[in-house]
């Protein structure tokens, strides 16, 4: 099958194409969560506080109403997310020979699957942990008094971390491929590694040490995973 070459308005076209399904998808999904899902979501963003005895506060008028909208807009792009992916992942790639088919599936699926794991382990492990030394423990005895707004702002800050943190399997499988990784360099900068894993577990976590070991390990497990996923890689070229 001949790989057909696009000119360059025939690739704005087609990336204008894809921009639009990405907005109505999203524009969709954000009508759908403040229709159907505002409440639901709601929780999900204020229980962690909740569990701690602390409630969220509206410093002006439009708070509340901005509020809503920014978890219409978290909501819509959950739901979005797997057809805005889709059309990143259509739009690289070629996509006309079966194999390319199938990575592009496999990327698709894969990080789609590692990102929402990675939000899920934050939320249900680590957040709590971190709201509790951060407002309790390290609150210098001042009493919380916390912003709607800027809690979302800190939360979304705090998860997307985790969920990129949890593609490191898919990235060394792509340098893998490539050819620019191999299992010989990941295992020979290992020490290096595990360094700049607890580095980056400080700067993404709350200053205490159990929470960076939360973040540390699940990375260091992913690395070593990643490493056998190289092997493999290998083994097949």
């Amino acid at each position: 099958m001949e790989t057909k070459k696009l000119s360059l308005l025939e690739h704005l076209t087609e990336l204008r194409r894809r921009l639009i399904i990405s907005l109505v998808a999203l524009f969709l999904g954000m009508l759908f969560s403040f229709t159907f899902l505002q409440d639901l979501l709601f929780n999900l963003v204020n229980n962690p506080l909740r569990k701690l005895g602390l409630e969220l506060v509206a410093l002006s008028v439009t708070e509340g109403f901005l509020l809503q909208l920014k978890i219409a807009l978290l909501g819509g792009l959950l739901i979005s997310s797997p057809i805005i992916l889709w059309q990143i992942i259509a739009f690289v790639l070629p996509a006309l020979y079966e194999n390319e088919r199938k990575i592009g599936g496999f990327l698709f699926v894969s990080g789609l699957c590692l990102f929402v794991l990675g939000i899920i382990f934050a939320y249900q492990v680590v957040l709590e942990l971190g709201l509790r030394f951060l407002l309790i423990e390290f609150g210098a005895g001042l009493i919380p008094f916390l912003s709607a707004s800027k809690y979302l702002s800190f939360l979304l800050g705090f998860l997307v971390p985790f969920g990129l943190v949890f593609e490191i399997p898919l990235v060394v499988y792509l340098l893998t491929k490539a050819g620019i990784l191999t299992p010989q360099i990941l295992r020979k900068k290992r020490r290096y590694v595990i360094l700049l894993i607890f580095i980056l577990a400080a700067f993404l976590t709350p200053p205490d040490v159990f929470s960076q070991i939360l973040l540390a390990l699940p990375m260091l497990v992913l690395y070593e995973v990643s490493i056998l996923l190289a092997v493999l890689v290998k083994k097949r070229t």
